[in-house]
């Protein structure tokens, strides 16, 4: 009895074992912290807003996501207390640069006039064990002074996206118009600068796109400032982007109000080009039918026209043609006629369109002419582009076409 419930005893601490996962302790440092972006706006030295910077490096080649949680107290205080944590970021291996900020002030929690100490924690994600911490070499975390916006002579941003077209329906905008008004709820008759800046969301640097000089502030939401990205402006590819705002007293060029990535309207915005904000159409075939030549002389005083058009979406698109000749005599094509508004889906054949070349209303005399097809989709834009076009230069079968008027065609038969 005694020795099965020692093989039981051994059979279940075998299997234990064996489902034991072992847990690496990875190793972390923070290598570098300074603060950024300080918003000051009386010059007093006490900042209502910093953004705390700092470097995270994990030496095995592995890439794990993590997250740091930051500290402060009061200078003269023992006790730490818990400012806020960052999102979950994934980090890098090989000691690699891992760069992450947190930022100290509105939106975040208001610290009262007085100076602080500020710490920094990496956990791995969902993990409670201590990984990396800053000590007393990191002298930037210490007595650094903070206010409260109200005592800081405040400018606000507020911002908004509108107009934004996305023709193929993606999520991904062709462009968009941001919207910007700087204001103060108090007395601020001071003149700022706007410059606006974007990336895209996988880079480090943020570029400069325009700037506004002398931007008169005085109370809310006045002059609202204009900026389109994407065409004609700025050509963007299909990514995702971070932007930024940033307001600058313009008599001391000192930073007052800030906007950036952490504003999710602001953060991984989708754009791309207009090419691929498109759908691809082509004509897949041309053709005439239903000739009429009295003579017999081969130019036509009448003829259909005859084309299919396809779209790489199999949907309904809402389209129009516009139909021009060129006259051997000439370099430029002529205007002969635009057609109503038809429907085409896809590859299908069923969706051909015929227009009738050489009416009595609109006749060709006798010549050999080239003829170009162009078509347009109805869009809710005012602008209007070429989505597909074909022409002599192309297909043979719109080069040197013979035509000529009802009355040619009848003299000749009746000599």
């Amino acid at each position: 009895m005694i020795k099965r419930a020692l093989i039981l005893i051994l059979f279940l601490v075998a299997a234990i074992s064996c489902d034991t996962v072992e847990v690496i302790d990875y190793t972390y440092s923070i290598d570098k912290v300074w603060w950024t972006d300080k918003i000051d706006g009386n010059q007093d030295g006490y900042a209502q807003f910093k953004r705390l910077n700092f470097i995270v490096i994990l030496k095995e080649g592995v890439t794990r996501k993590i997250q740091a949680r930051i500290y402060y107290k009061p200078a003269d205080a023992s006790t730490p207390t818990l400012y806020g944590t960052t999102p979950e970021t994934e980090v890098t291996g090989n000691e690699t640069d891992n760069n992450l900020f947190f930022s100290i002030g509105a939106p975040n929690k208001e610290l009262s006039r007085g100076l602080y100490d500020f710490s920094v924690e990496i956990y791995e994600a969902n993990n409670s064990m201590l990984e990396a911490q800053t000590d007393s070499q990191h002298v930037e975390l210490f007595n650094n002074k903070f206010e409260e916006s109200g005592n800081d002579n405040p400018c606000h941003v507020r911002f908004w996206w509108s107009n934004s077209y996305d023709r193929n329906g993606n999520t991904y905008w062709r462009y968009s118009t941001m919207n910007i008004n700087v204001y103060s709820d108090k007395t601020y008759n001071k003149k700022v600068d706007v410059k606006i800046f974007f990336k895209k969301s996988t880079a480090e640097t943020f570029k400069l796109f325009q700037s506004k000089n002398d931007y008169q502030v005085k109370g809310e939401f006045v002059d609202t400032l204009k900026y389109v990205f994407g065409l004609p402006e700025l050509k963007l590819t299909h990514d995702q982007y971070d932007f930024r705002i940033e307001i600058y007293r313009s008599d001391i060029d000192a930073l007052v109000a800030i906007k950036n990535q952490e504003d999710p309207l602001l953060n991984d915005i989708e754009f791309e080009s207009d090419e691929e904000d498109s759908y691809h159409y082509k004509f897949s075939k041309v053709w005439w039918s239903n000739p009429v030549d009295v003579d017999g002389d081969m130019f036509t005083q009448y003829r259909d026209l005859n084309f299919d058009v396809d779209v790489e979406e199999n949907e309904n698109r809402i389209v129009y043609a516009k139909l021009y000749y060129l006259h051997p005599d000439s370099t430029d094509y002529t205007f002969y006629d635009s057609t109503a508004i038809f429907t085409i889906r896809g590859i299908s054949t069923s969706d051909k369109y015929t227009v009738g070349i050489g009416t009595t209303k609109t006749e060709l005399d006798s010549n050999r002419y080239n003829f170009l097809i162009s078509i347009y989709e109805i869009l809710n834009i005012t602008d209007k582009s070429v989505e597909a076009s074909v022409s002599g230069d192309i297909d043979t079968l719109l080069y040197k076409q013979k035509f000529e008027t009802l009355m040619q065609d009848a003299l000749k038969k009746k000599k």
